[in-house]
């Protein structure tokens, strides 16, 4: 078995505990696999790991460490352990304090491979596609700090479903549900269920709110405002992103990747909402 390290490159308790876990899994005979920077940190050689080589990516950092991986690893849906170094995870699995113990359940087969449905994204500019990619959390578009009120239109399949005025939008899969869309107002949708989410950011009409559609449909977005010298931003999982024109066509839709989340039976969803989100707390 060959394991891969994926780690926050400015978080110095991650990278010494990343340290220590390759050194913990060399010890039992396994190959290890580490990027650029915390081969640096460790002082051993670094040169550019073949990640097509691992058979499991152990993730130390936050969510966005996790999208970092899974972006690092896209089509290869390379099974990921995430190591919660980061403020409020909901991707990563176990904590600093578990992480050995984690690593043996794996050894021993203790553990259940959740897959996680993401979105293929294509943006097209007058008849050209700009960019096409994969997304485990959301679809955001959204303007500058001196960009006005955006006109958004939107539609699923060929059923127009309404012209959004508003800072912005969301389209979220269920896994990022958790992530911008919670912080908009959006609901919080199970990982299994089989959705897209619309949320616009600030709507000017105060009667537009979250759209749950099932992800068999496809969700095709024009921009309807907005010149090259506006600040209108396009970004794919916090990780990429493009400046908008009117006319740009978003589509997104059911993507034929999914990311494979390592989780363990005795810790299920509603647990890490409550452990997240403080709802156990008065």
């Amino acid at each position: 078995m060959i394991f891969g390290i994926i780690c926050k490159e400015d978080n110095i308790g991650a990278l010494n505990l990343a340290g220590r876990v390759r050194e913990w899994i060399r010890a039992r005979g396994y190959d290890c696999l580490v990027e650029d920077h915390l081969g640096s940190h460790m002082g051993v050689n670094h040169a550019t790991p073949p990640w097509e080589k691992a058979d499991l990516l152990i993730v130390i950092g936050g969510d966005g460490t996790i999208l970092r991986a899974i972006w690092m690893s896209a089509g290869r849906q390379t099974p990921i352990l995430g190591v919660h170094m980061g403020y409020l995870g909901f991707l990563t699995e176990v904590t600093e304090d578990e992480v050995y113990a984690a690593l043996d359940a794996v050894l021993a087969g203790k553990f259940v491979q959740e897959e996680r449905a993401m979105f293929e994204s294509t943006l097209i500019r007058e008849g050209q596609t700009i960019t096409s990619q994969h997304v485990l959390n959301d679809v955001v578009i959204n303007k500058g700090a001196l960009a006005r009120i955006i006109d958004i239109e939107v539609w699923t399949d060929s059923t127009f479903i309404t012209c959004y005025r508003a800072d912005g939008l969301i389209v979220s899969t269920p896994t990022g549900s958790t992530a911008y869309n919670l912080a908009t107002g959006g609901p919080i949708v199970h990982p299994q269920v089989d959705a897209i989410v619309l949320t616009p950011i600030c709507p000017h009409v105060l009667s537009n709110r979250s759209i749950v559609l099932p992800d068999s449909q496809e969700v095709i977005i024009v921009i309807k405002s907005g010149k090259r010298s506006d600040n209108i931003y396009l970004t794919l999982d916090g990780q990429r992103g493009f400046p908008l024109v009117a006319e740009d066509r978003l589509i997104v839709k059911r993507g034929n990747f999914k990311a494979n989340i390592l989780r363990f039976p005795q810790r299920d969803y509603f647990e890490i909402l409550r452990t997240k989100l403080g709802w156990q707390e008065r």
